[in-house]
């Protein structure tokens, strides 16, 4: 799943036809973040690219990971954070490179059985 602020639906859209480009046998959509809880319900993804973080969204994820659309006060804040089966970590982008290592990590975990869905 992949959703942004309405305003930002070329983000949504453009990684998800990327994602899809490059892993053709995952499922993935695009959603507004107005729709996101709806379609969080409905799909349950495995993992999440949003511009908002986790926490107020129903289910938990085996990867989250949060792009923040807005600059903060300081560099922390506009810096991405990645959940993958409850370890987290801050980078920088991050490239599609790094999306699909944490997609093929998910789903690598996923077949083996070791996917806590931790975040």
């Amino acid at each position: 799943m992949v959703a942004f602020e309405n305003l930002r639906s070329v983000y949504s859209h453009t990684i998800a036809r990327a994602l899809r480009e490059l892993r053709p046998g995952l499922e993935v959509r695009s959603s507004g973040l107005d729709e996101l809880e709806r379609e969080l319900e409905g799909f349950n993804p495995h993992v999440v690219v949003c511009s908002r973080p986790n926490g107020t969204h129903p289910g938990v994820r085996g990867a989250w990971v949060h792009i923040p659309t807005e600059d903060g006060p300081g560099d922390d804040e506009r810096l991405a954070q990645i959940c993958l089966d409850g370890e987290r970590w801050r980078t920088d982008g991050p490239p599609l490179s790094e999306l699909l290592e944490v997609l093929d990590e998910t789903q690598e975990r996923l077949r083996q059985g070791a996917l806590s869905e931790a975040c």
